[in-house]
């Protein structure tokens, strides 16, 4: 095996048993919380606070811009393990819900500072030309892995109860580390000029001006958001309220369309190497464009629903018109982080990846509150709201078209070509 791919291997093998740790956890901990309050406003409060941690994001960016990348995943792989062994011991002891969102809410600072850490080390561990490829991968196994465990915590916590499903947290956290200290990442130190806290601050500092300065990494920054912010919430916010409410599907049928969407986004991550080759600045919009007709098409299906062979028939729409966009979205996603990474100058990747994911992230809530409000009155029927969104992915499209109209394909090339010039 070829040393990239081995590094490359690690690196997915040792961040799939650590998001499988983490979602074997957070599962665990949820599950708890909502057993021994049985309230669903401290449920959803303390899973809120967990998913604040996100905005540190840059400051997990500026720190994988200055150290080991390698290092730093096997600390923060540390920290997880000994942040699972408080909680251990919390649960034991019988304390205060107070206490488990605490230790949760650091949990997730240190989880916010690991995607930064592991995209900022993709460009150094593999050919530009593979940048969709390994993402794609990269994003599917992990999305893969936060499928599956819930499945199997769900079967583990009725066995083990919630205590000992966090000890099997810590091991899966030791064992990712182990694993990561096996990645070779290139790294060439450099020096804290000013002390660490005012390098760091000078460093996010840096990496705003970056974002600010390169018109296609703001843009592409700008529409990041705008799938996070109409699309993903669409299948977040909307897809149960179709299933269950529209359509009237029992919980088998249910479980299929929830799980077949989730599979569209594995699919639409792992595939996103061939399903992205022929993207270019300007014809990319023609995925909204799509997604946009595709909308317009299951809301054709969904309006026979009423009866039971209405319904099986907007089932089949929503599920053979919304699978083909969730591919898309999942795909486009990959080819906005390659770009980034493609374009982006080496010492400033971890800050300008580690903002995008704080942007994008915060996008999703927004959406999700937009979502509510157009499906709050739907019981029957989802025609407008749909339609609605509809027209919003196609207004993405004419904005892709629009910002990206005069930017060529060999603009992603202009970074790498100076930094390449300045290396030799």
């Amino acid at each position: 095996m070829k040393k990239d791919q081995r590094n490359i291997l690690f690196l997915i093998l040792g961040q799939f048993i650590s998001v499988f740790g983490g979602a074997i956890l957070r599962f665990a901990l949820s599950l708890y919380v909502l057993d021994q309050t049985g309230r669903a406003d401290v449920f959803a409060t303390v899973l809120a606070v967990s998913s604040i941690p996100v905005l540190f994001s840059p400051i997990g960016g500026a720190i994988a811009d200055r150290f080991d990348r390698r290092m730093l995943m096997v600390l923060m792989d540390v920290a997880n393990a000994v942040l699972a062994l408080l909680l251990f011991f919390v649960l034991g002891t019988g304390q205060s819900i107070l206490m488990i969102g605490i230790l949760l809410f650091v949990l997730s600072i240190v989880g916010s500072f690991d995607t930064p850490v592991v995209t900022a080390s993709i460009p150094l561990l593999v050919k530009e030309s593979e940048l969709e490829k390994v993402n794609g991968l990269v994003n599917g196994i992990l999305s893969m892995s936060n499928v599956v465990a819930p499945i199997i915590g769900g079967i583990l916590y009725s066995l083990m109860g919630a205590q000992m499903l966090v000890a099997s947290s810590i091991l899966f956290f030791i064992a990712a580390a182990v694993i990561e200290t096996f990645i070779k990442i290139p790294f060439q130190k450099r020096a804290l000029e000013s002390g660490m806290l005012k390098t760091l601050t000078s460093d996010l500092v840096d990496g705003f001006h970056e974002v600010r300065n390169n018109k296609v990494i703001l843009k592409t920054i700008f529409i990041a958001a705008l799938i996070n912010f109409v699309l993903t919430p669409f299948f977040i916010v909307g897809t149960p309220i179709i299933l269950r409410v529209v359509l009237q599907a029992n919980d088998t049928l249910y479980g299929i369309g929830m799980s077949l969407f989730s599979l569209a986004n594995i699919l639409g991550a792992v595939l996103a190497g061939p399903l992205t080759k022929n993207l270019r600045f300007n014809n990319f919009y023609l995925t909204f464009t799509i997604s946009g007709v595709l909308m317009l098409l299951m809301n054709v299906g969904l309006s026979f629903a009423g009866n039971s062979s209405g319904n099986m028939i907007g089932f089949m729409a929503f599920v053979v018109t919304g699978i083909p966009i969730g591919m898309l979205m999942s795909s486009i996603s990959i080819y906005l982080i390659a770009t980034v990474q493609r374009i982006t100058p080496r010492e400033n990747i971890g800050k300008v990846m580690a903002t995008i994911i704080a942007v994008a992230q915060c996008a999703v809530p927004l959406g999700q509150m937009l979502m509510g409000v157009l499906f709050k009155q739907s019981t029957v029927s989802v025609f407008l709201p749909i339609l609605f969104i509809a027209v919003l992915v196609l207004g993405v499209s004419y904005l892709c078209f629009y910002l990206f109209r005069g930017t060529k394909d060999s603009d992603v090339q202009v970074v790498r070509e100076r930094e390449q010039v300045l290396e030799k």
